[in-house]
């Protein structure tokens, strides 16, 4: 009986806190993902790809370690169905509980290198986000880039210098 008398109160405060989103919001620290890494695989085989990555580049694992210190959370999955001309893209999934969520794609068929080197350049894309607090949508997104990126020659697609130097830092790194 005592144990439960201790229990309760521990509990309900837990509650209470979780449950406040006013207490969340409040708070100057990023949110702490409970699922741990803030870049995750859409697969298993994507994870295993990651872990990979980080294992040969030092550069794709400090993208993993300033991600993980951010607001920011990445899914990360390979397409067959990407457009043509294109590796890789980063889209804005939405925002909610004080965590911005980003989708990346890479394309399918690369070697295990080319993938991680473009996943490395979509992390990029993906701290520069984390860096920008107000870009909460894709319309806010857009303007991100339309600010710091350069048109590609297609509407509504950017690029930036530093993706450009991450990927090729990631694929010397990975020969």
């Amino acid at each position: 009986m005592l144990y439960r008398a201790r229990l309760r109160p521990a509990c309900l405060a837990a509650a209470l806190l979780i449950a406040s989103p006013i207490l969340r919001a409040e708070t100057t620290t990023p949110v702490r993902d409970p699922l741990g890494s803030h870049v995750r695989g859409a697969s298993p085989a994507v994870n295993t790809l990651i872990a990979r990555g980080a294992a040969r580049s030092a550069t794709f694992k400090r993208l993993l370690d300033e991600l993980n210190k951010t607001d920011v959370v990445v899914y990360l999955e390979t397409n067959v169905a990407l457009p043509v001309g294109l590796e890789g893209r980063l889209t804005f999934l939405t925002a909610a509980g004080g965590v911005r969520y980003l989708h990346a794609q890479v394309t399918t068929g690369l070697r295990f290198e080319e993938l991680i080197a473009v996943a490395g350049h979509e992390l990029q894309h993906a701290l520069e986000v984390a860096q920008h607090p107000r870009v909460r949508d894709g319309r806010s997104m857009r303007a991100l880039y339309e600010r710091i990126g350069v048109k590609t020659g297609v509407p509504h697609r950017y690029d930036t210098a530093e993706a450009q130097s991450t990927g090729r830092r990631v694929r010397a790194e990975m020969s």
